[in-house]
């Protein structure tokens, strides 16, 4: 066994190899551990994570239980615990050059604290604990966080060789594994925080409407970030060389997590794993690594019962489409009752392996950003409303082949924010309600410069925190201001151009309308596309012929100049309607619109169940674009994908030879009579990758 001289000195050698390790792709396996893994061999748990594929490994260390020899007498320490299992799991994961992350959960604690310090911990309105399974929720504002934490920080990073950490559940909960609500919490700490906060009492309900608790979502905010700069300042003077993930602004590396849960609607959002990518993406500026680890459990109740290879297959291939690094979760150690989905991620890990150098400068080449409005899911009165809008632009454009990133605004304060709006040509507001002027002001300028802007609905209508506008925030917006909301239009319609199929091909007239319509008085010079028939009646049916006298000249859409750009305003919310009913006319306004002033220079023949991304290597200047097979989903039910054959890649650039790296085959590249390239696609089943020199 080494003494401590010879681990010091270990441990500087491995410091001096593995500096800033986590700016590298990974590949990541996260093992869960329960109290029973107490006993496990460390040398074959690496051996089987390094036979994955993985070159990063998570590993329990402390928080709720210590799985290291503790001193904390309030840490409680793992009664099945065999020695020094932490030290021994280290060294077997370096022998097997795997990074080691520390996985901590200081969200919790067990009755030894609790009974020690009851003021460190979560309270309802009652007075009760948030108790599950004898462990108690620790509060944001209580001294488990700020004292305790930090000590365990302390301790286990000044004794062991860990190389990144990881914090679980951080941050404020109101829910347990059971999905049982407990409300806000009362706990003394967070009422007198509150109140020097705010200067009021907490609020009664978590009702987004009510400007109380809007500042509490605030409060909760503000108290988050300074923990996270705590904990992130006491880790780094520890340990200056270890990387930190979801720390905001501190984060060294991003970690997500795709997985089903009970309480959300269903079914699924299926595009979860490829959007946490890209929004990862837009967090980091393009420079920090993400993953986001998949479940191999299907939710908590069921840990042992896994998911289908295909709905694996599909989640990580969303990810590399989109520069995240493949990362899986699971239950404990890898020897599964489970096993179904293995071989499908265990090709994937190998596909990652093979074209490591490749995937680890990969940057993105799109052209159009759909905006992600954190605060508008948070602080919008209708905060569903808006996810749904978001999801219905997203779904949208991934469904008509569109190549697009997410553009995070928890960026907005960031030096270059406004500067890499520059890269795009088109940014979508879909779910963008709720706007700061800082934002408001980087948009502008970025029409002003030349791009264009794609406002719906109630696009920049309130500010950071919710509050309603007097006018919209906007300045390149294509109308002075907004003279009525027509809150019911169910019935009504947009009239296209009659006749022409000049939307997407389509043979209809019109597109269905329904939900607002925002009633604008439209800016000198602005132009109008199609136009509006207010609701008609739909029963009996005797009586559901065309009301002449409800024909407008209200515009279903409305275009103006700003500076050297284009902006565009839909004033009725199609992105929701596409949520909602999927209807191809939704779809093909959106992408007509997206696509209005700045053609796509990569295209499909026909998407047909394919998302496409365009990413590009930035030392060779490869572009690399990912076809993604959706075929398999079924709302809830991922069956293996059906193979989709005789596609087309249509490319409006010079190619000198395309790759088709899952296939591993050259293709040919071939005029298509209109001055375009045209690539046939092999057969692609999960998913394929064509590098383009």
């Amino acid at each position: 066994m080494l003494g401590q001289a010879g681990r010091a000195r270990k441990s500087e050698n491995r410091e001096e190899i593995m500096t800033e390790w986590w700016r590298r792709t990974q590949r990541i396996v996260q093992t869960n551990l329960r109290l029973t893994d107490g006993t496990l061999d460390p040398e074959r748990l690496a051996a089987d994570v390094a036979a994955f594929g993985a070159t990063a490994m998570l590993f329990n260390v402390g928080g709720i239980f210590a799985w290291y020899p503790t001193e904390l007498g309030l840490q409680a320490k793992n009664p099945m615990l065999q020695g020094d299992l932490l030290r021994r799991m280290i060294d077997a994961a370096h022998r097997h050059d795997i990074r080691f992350i520390g996985r901590y959960d200081l969200s919790k604690a067990t009755r030894i604290a609790y009974d020690a310090h009851p003021e460190w911990f979560c309270r309802d309105r009652e007075g009760h604990a948030f108790e599950y399974n004898g462990t108690y929720q620790a509060c944001v504002n209580g001294g488990w966080y700020h004292h305790q934490g930090v000590q365990v920080l302390k301790e286990s990073l000044g004794r062991y060789d860990i190389d990144g950490l990881f914090f679980n559940m951080f941050g404020y909960l109101s829910t347990d594994y059971s999905y049982r609500q407990y409300g806000l919490c009362h706990c003394e700490n967070c009422r007198r925080e509150f109140h020097a906060f705010s200067g009021e009492e907490l609020p009664q309900r978590a009702d987004v409407s009510d400007r109380l608790y809007r500042a509490y979502l605030r409060f909760q905010e503000i108290t988050s970030r300074a923990l996270s700069e705590e904990i992130c300042d006491v880790v780094k003077s520890v340990r200056p060389g270890v990387a930190v993930s979801n720390m905001g602004r501190r984060s060294d590396f991003f970690r997500g997590e795709v997985n089903r849960r009970l309480d959300r609607p269903h079914p699924e959002w299926v595009h979860l794993s490829g959007e946490e990518a890209r929004n990862f993406r837009s967090l980091g500026g393009g420079h920090t690594r993400y993953s986001s680890a998949l479940t191999h459990f299907v939710d908590f109740p069921w840990r042992y019962s896994a998911e289908t290879g295909a709905a694996q297959a599909l989640r990580l291939a969303q990810q590399l489409a989109n520069g995240a690094d493949p990362h899986y979760y699971f239950m404990g150690k890898l020897d599964q009752a489970d096993r179904k989905p293995l071989p499908a991620v265990r090709a994937i890990f190998d596909y990652h392996r093979d074209n490591e150098a490749l995937y680890g400068d990969l940057e993105s080449a799109a052209r159009v950003a759909l905006y992600t409005s954190h605060k508008s899911r948070r602080y919008h009165p209708r905060s569903g409303a808006s996810i749904a809008a978001f999801r219905g632009a997203y779904r949208a454009l991934v469904d008509a082949g569109i190549a697009f990133d997410t553009i995070h605004d928890l960026r907005a304060g960031e030096a270059d924010f406004a500067e890499a709006h520059s890269r795009y040509e088109t940014i979508i507001l879909a779910g963008a309600g709720c706007m700061s002027q800082a934002e408001a002001t980087s948009l502008d300028a970025f029409v002003e410069a030349g791009g264009t802007l794609l406002m719906i609905g109630d696009a920049a209508s309130y500010d950071e925190t919710g509050e309603p506008l007097p006018q919209n925030r906007l300045n390149s917006r294509p109308f002075t201001k907004v003279e009525e909301v027509l809150e019911e239009m169910r019935g009504g319609y947009v009239r296209t151009s009659p006749g022409t199929r000049t939307l997407g091909g389509l043979d209809s007239d019109l597109i269905l309308l329904d939900g607002p319509y925002r009633r604008v008085i439209p800016k000198p010079g602005a132009r109008t596309l199609y136009s509006v028939l207010l609701p008609q009646r739909f029963g009996p049916p005797e009586l559901c012929y065309p009301d002449p006298e409800l024909d407008t000249d209200l515009p279903g859409v409305l275009l103006a100049g700003h500076g050297k750009g284009q902006a565009i305003y839909i004033p009725w919310n199609v992105d929701m309607l596409y949520h909602e009913h999927g209807l191809l006319e939704h779809r093909a306004l959106l992408a007509q619109l997206a696509l209005k002033f700045a053609p796509a220079k990569i295209s499909l023949s026909a998407p047909r169940r394919l998302e496409m991304t365009v990413q590009r290597h930035r030392e060779s200047g490869d572009l690399v674009v990912h076809l993604v097979n959706y075929s398999g989903q079924n709302d809830n039910c991922y069956d293996e994908p059906i193979t989709i054959h005789d596609m087309d890649l249509l490319l409006d650039l010079p190619v000198v030879t395309c790759r088709a790296l899952v296939a591993g085959k050259a293709l040919a590249v071939e005029t298509d009579g209109n001055g375009r390239q045209k690539v046939r696609l092999p057969p692609i089943g999960y998913f394929e990758a064509i590098r383009i020199r």
